[in-house]
This record gives structure tokens, sequence and C-alpha cells, in this order.
């Protein structure tokens, strides 16, 4: 059966519940599975686990666009969780509605510009015309767009998998109390740990609080915990941690590094990180760590030829070289990307000329038109000033503090060294 998810703001909104209504039973009809926080959500559930588990599984999505859900962070944060699985699962359909007199400007103002490229669903009101009879065909109109099932494709869907990774991983403890104390780590209250208990689904419930909800400091917890517990061999711990530590990076800031028509499309994006393994590790967050699907490497800082420019761009080629994997002597106009992956280059310009980098970036996206690049740009200066008017298309991450780097630095590498300090194996001063 086809899970449909419905992301609204509703709540004291008669029309926008009318049309919510309408959608819900005419799915329900058509043999959809609807889900809906206003239908399907079990007492004793919690709320915000289970919102997530519905997003990161459905099939379709339809987002009801009404002035509340404008000013709803929540409805903001599903429509980036929904539009991160479109990028990498182009199969999701997620379907937009406005309600009554929304306008794409506001849309675009209200920071859900991302989208606007989809194909919409809206019904001018008519003078005089009644909530229900609106609301009637406003449904009808949604309706018709599901006429026929779509197709669920074959392709891997990374977010799904991420999770399914991660809570294979934590049902081989196979250890109610380890659960138990993971989830107390992360947060989750004791009326809800119930869940824990019963074996079947205990990892996913983890998975999704690690991957989705969990602060630097719980995910560090939980870890331990898990550790602590000695369930997992080294090699398994190992490899949780490495599925865990990119989750410290901000989802909806990594999800911005990819390009929403797929992931063989140029972009151009502006980190203020102070490390080349940090931006990684927002690379990581963006692709749900399924590494089958992309590769990235570094280049950049300060030019040391006489020619500045062709000593950058020397490097960068020797960098997507690494990227693609390919021969010494093959030479790079003859590089070919790979399909449906994401091929990155993170590109160190905090001491370089805004000229410079202007002129790299095009001969870059001229020989490569397909990559990611990722530019590790001055934190005092962080591409606005110097670099947004000279480069097209630029896409600029919300600021990331040395505080915040720091913290995810100190728990990355604490994590790493994690297994083996178990063993007695740290070294020593």
């Amino acid at each position: 059966m086809i899970d449909v998810f419905i992301s609204h703001s509703s709540k004291g909104d008669r029309l926008a519940g009318a049309v919510r209504g309408r959608i819900v039973g005419g799915l329900s009809a058509m043999n959809y599975r609807v889900k809906v926080d206003t239908v399907a959500l079990r007492r004793g559930r919690e709320w915000c686990l289970q919102l997530m588990r519905w997003m990161a599984d459905c099939h379709a999505a339809v987002v009801l666009l009404n002035e509340a859900a404008l000013e709803s962070d929540w409805v903001r944060r599903e429509v980036n969780i929904l539009m991160w699985r479109r990028a990498l699962w182009p199969s999701l359909r997620v379907l937009p509605v406005l309600i009554g007199n929304v306008t794409t400007d506001q849309l675009k103002k209200a920071g859900f510009g991302d989208i606007l490229p989809l194909e919409f669903v809206r019904l001018p009101r008519e003078d005089g015309e009644d909530d229900a009879e609106y609301a009637r065909k406003l449904s009808v109109a949604v309706l018709a767009e599901f006429a026929d099932l779509p197709a669920v494709g074959l392709e891997t869907d990374h977010m799904r998998n991420w999770i399914e990774d991660v809570a294979a991983l934590l049902d081989m403890s196979d250890s109610p109390d380890t659960l138990r104390a993971t989830g107390r780590a992360l947060g989750i209250e004791e009326q809800d740990l119930y869940l824990l208990d019963a074996h079947a689904g205990a990892g996913q419930f983890l998975a999704h609080h690690l991957l989705a909800t969990a602060s630097v400091t719980r995910l560090r917890q939980a870890v331990h915990e898990i550790a602590r517990k000695r369930r997992l061999s080294r090699d398994d711990l190992a490899s949780l941690i490495t599925l865990l530590t990119p989750a410290w990076i901000d989802g909806e800031a990594a999800r911005r590094l990819l390009p929403p028509d797929g992931l063989a499309v140029k972009r151009l994006v502006a980190l203020n990180a102070r490390g080349a393994d940090t931006a990684g590790q927002y690379v990581d967050r963006a692709m749900c760590r399924q590494i089958m699907y992309y590769r990235f490497h570094t280049a950049g800082g300060i030019p040391v030829g006489e020619d500045a420019l062709d000593d950058l761009a020397g490097q960068c080629v020797e960098a997507v070289r690494q990227v693609l994997v390919a021969p010494p002597w093959q030479d790079h106009r003859n590089f070919r990307p790979r399909e449906n992956f994401l091929h990155c280059l993170i590109l160190n310009v905090r001491e370089v000329r805004p000229r410079l980098v202007e002129e790299l970036v095009t001969r870059l996206h001229q020989l490569f038109p397909w990559l990611l690049i990722v530019l590790l740009s001055d934190e005092c200066d962080p591409s606005r000033a110097r670099l947004a008017p000279r480069l097209k298309d630029l896409v600029i991450l919300p600021d990331l503090t040395e505080a915040e780097e720091s913290l995810g630095y100190q728990l990355t590498h604490e994590l790493r060294g994690l297994p083996d300090r178990l063993k007695g194996l740290e070294a020593s001063a």
C-alpha cells in the first residue's frame, strides 16, 4: 500500500481543516494509507518521532499551505525533510496546495522558496463562495492528482536506508536495558521508554531520535551508554559511530548542499567552517552516509605558483580525479560523472582573493558542470560581502559558530577513538 503524508497547520483554521478532512477521506477511499497527525497518531506515542517516521517512509506527500502553515516552524521543518528525501529519491511526490489567498511571494518571504519549482495545486476563490464549496472544489483538484497510483521508483532511498542501517546495529545489542539507558540519555520521557521493551522496532525508534533530534551532548551520552554495555563488537560499535557522528550537523543546513533537481547538477555552496573535516560531515549528513552514492575531496589554500589561477585549478582537477577514482593517465577533459552520484569538491578559499575565486569557480564548472563545490570561506566574512555579488547561484549556508564547530570536532574525535579506548588501546602521552 502507498503511504501519503499530509503536512499542515490547520488548527483554528476552519477552511484549512475542511480541505484537509476532504483530502484525507478521498485518499483513504482511493486505497492510499494516509498519515496525518490529527487522525493516525496513537495515545502514548511520541508525537515528534512518529511524524519523523512517517516522513521517512512515505511514498508521496501533500503540503497544505495556508496562512498558519507559513508561520509554522514545524511545517517548515517537514517541508525541509520532504525536499531532502526528494533530492535523494526523485520518486517521492511532493504536492504543495495553496489554500485561500496565499501567494508564491508569501512562500518566498516565509522561507518556503525551495518548493516553488514543484507543481502546485491552486484554485482562485470566487467572490461570495462559501468555505464548504471552496474546500470541495480544491480537494477535488488535489485528489485528481492521485487518480493513478504513483510509480514507486527503484532508486535507493538514502534517508530510509540510513535509519535502517543505524536501527540494525542498535537491534544487535539484544538488551532492553541498553536500549532504555540509551533512550534516557537521549531525553526520551520515562512514559515513552516502554516502547523500547518490545524489541521489534526499538532500534528504529532510537535511530530516529539519534539522527533527527539529538543534541551534541545527548548524542555523546547515548553512544557512551551503548558502548558501556559492551553488547556490540568493536567493529559493530565503530560502524555505528561512523553512521552517527554527522548527526551533530544541522539537517536543514546540510540539505541545502543538494541540488533540488537531482545529484548530477552543479551546485555552489559557501560554508564558514574552519575545518575541511567539518565540510565533509555536512556532505555525509546531506547524503545520509550512503557512501556508495557520493565522494568528496579537498583542495585549495594559498596558491604557491607564479600563476595562482592555474595552480589552484590544477589542485582542483587532481581532487576531482580522486573523487572519480580516475586513473592518473586519464585526461581531465574526458572525466564523466557517475549516474545518481554526488561529486563534491571542498575548496578552501579563506585567504584567496574574491576575483580569483570567481575565475576558479567559473573554470571548474565549465570543465565539470556536474560538480558540487563547497567553499570554505573566511568566518569573518562568510562570502556575503565579498563573494556573493560575484558568484552566480551561490547558496550561503547558515552561520556555524566556532563554538558549535569545536563541539562537533570534539564529539567526532572522541567517538571515533572510543572502540580502541574500550579495548585499552588508547595511546598514552
